[in-house]
Order: C-alpha cells, then sequence, then structure tokens
C-alpha cells in the first residue's frame, strides 16, 4: 500500500507538472507574437498601448489557471494575512524558498492587481519556454555576479524596468536572498536568521533610486509552517496550508534599503518561527 501511495503521488506531482508546462506553452505563443508586434510598432502610443493590454491579460489567463489548479485540485489552502495596495505600480520584496513561491505569489499579487515582473538570471532565458516567456515580457535580467561591467548591466537592467513600470501597470518582484534557502546555503553565509538567508539590498535599493516617491513597497512573507517545501512534492498537495502575511509601506520612508530589509528581515524570522 505505501508503495502504491507513492506512486500515486509522483502521478499526481507529474500530471501537474504536465499542466502548468501545457499551459504556459500555450500561452507563450500570442505573448511572444504580441511581444514582438509591440517593438516593432515602436512609439505609436495606442498600438503600443493595446498590445501592452493584451499581454497583461494573455499572463493573467495563464497564471489564473494555474491558481484554479493549487486550489481546487492540489487542495492548497491559503491564509492571507493582510491586503495589496490598490495602485498600479508596486515592489514586492519576499523570501525565497522554493520554486513553488512563484505560483503562489503570481496567485497572491496577479490575481488581485498588476502582473509580477521578476529579476531573473541572465542564464534563464535559455530554458525552454519559462525563459522565452521571460524574455518575451522583458523581464530584467541580471549577472548576479561578477565585476564592475556586470554590475553596472544589473544596475540599467532593473532601472529600465523600473521606468517601464512607471507607464505601464507591473508588480517588480525582488527576492532579496538571491536564491533559494536550504541548509548548505544558510550554513555558508553563517546567517543570522534562523528560517532565512542574509538579504541583499542591491535590487531594492535601485528600484527605491528609480520609483516615484509615493511607489508602495510591499512587504511579503510565504509561511510554510515548517511543512514541505519541495517542489516536486508541492505539486501533488504535500503541504496544502500554506500563510501569506502582507505588509504596505512606502518608497519615501524607506531612506536605507540595507537597514530596512534587515529589520524587515528579523520580523521574518520571528513570523516564521
Amino acid at each position: 500500500m505505501r508503495y502504491l501511495s507513492f506512486i500515486g503521488k509522483q502521478l499526481f506531482s507529474l500530471t501537474s507538472s504536465l499542466v502548468v508546462i501545457l499551459n504556459l506553452g500555450f500561452w507563450m505563443f500570442p505573448l511572444i507574437g504580441i511581444a514582438v508586434i509591440r517593438s516593432l510598432i515602436g512609439g505609436f502610443e495606442p498600438l503600443h498601448n493595446g498590445c501592452t493590454k493584451l499581454i497583461e491579460l494573455c499572463y493573467k489567463s495563464a497564471a489564473a489557471i494555474n491558481s484554479a489548479w493549487m486550489i481546487h485540485v492540489v487542495r492548497v489552502n491559503f491564509k492571507v494575512d493582510g491586503t495589496l495596495p490598490d495602485h498600479p505600480t508596486q515592489v514586492i520584496v519576499v523570501n525565497h524558498q522554493t520554486w513553488f513561491d512563484i505560483p503562489i505569489l503570481q496567485h497572491v499579487v496577479t490575481g488581485r492587481g498588476p502582473i509580477l515582473k521578476f529579476l531573473i538570471k541572465r542564464q534563464l532565458v535559455w530554458v525552454p519556454i519559462v525563459g522565452w516567456i521571460c524574455y518575451a515580457l522583458n523581464f530584467p535580467r541580471l549577472n548576479r555576479s561578477g565585476g564592475g561591467s556586470a554590475q553596472r548591466e544589473d544596475f540599467n537592467a532593473i532601472k529600465a524596468a523600473s521606468s517601464t513600470m512607471q507607464k505601464e501597470r507591473g508588480a517588480l518582484l525582488i527576492f532579496a536572498e538571491g536564491t533559494r534557502i536550504t541548509e548548505e546555503k544558510h550554513r555558508n553565509q553563517n546567517s543570522p536568521y534562523k528560517k532565512l538567508l542574509i538579504p541583499r539590498p542591491g535590487g531594492l535599493k535601485i528600484a527605491l533610486s528609480t520609483m516615484p516617491p509615493d511607489t508602495p513597497v510591499v512587504d511579503i512573507t510565504i509561511n510554510y509552517n515548517g511543512g514541505e517545501t519541495n517542489f516536486w512534492k508541492c505539486l501533488h498537495g504535500a503541504n496544502r496550508n500554506i500563510d501569506i502575511h502582507i505588509e504596505e509601506h512606502n518608497a519615501a520612508a524607506i531612506l536605507d534599503a540595507r537597514s530596512w530589509l534587515n529589520d524587515r528581515w528579523a520580523q521574518k524570522d520571528k513570523r516564521l518561527q
């Protein structure tokens, strides 16, 4: 019986992954096509705005299908504490534990407000479907490492994304830790937090310097309540109770990105424990 249960869970995860892949694959073609048209028409504002709205519709439709599968089939129960600001442009700062964070954030943020724009590793654009979608949506592509020239490229990528979001609806998503937490990474960093890696202020600092002072900065904590965070296992519902805590802050009130992040991470760490 235990063996049959194991096989059933693997098949469930496989089915969930196929649903996600087929869903993204379906929407990838109109997204890329509309993105190409938008780049070709240049500054003709009416058509440019129309294409942007169609891209947002495709994105939201894909996110809605993933959310429906998570809630009604996988049976994930989200307990959301707090509300998102009613603002077309936002900066989202969140802890990062697993790739399952992505559909969760799309459900919480995109399901109720603007589409998410990720800061992604430059190499990700070569990943089939996901990378191509990120490229079509013009997500900021970062080096994450390297010398002065790489850092300047990262700065310009985030600055360009922030400038674009002043004209278009969007929420810039920043995983301040820069990577998913693992026991090895936590140990190597000698992190002062029990459940978190040390946050990096670079992305937030650039976003704050390029966005209007009234931009809301939303601090989101994803809490798996000590349960399973393995992406494959989450696809078959190994952890069905996930808490989301939302706090809104104002960009103008954040005078120092590093100290603000350290304070928020101390609060997150207490909440996660």
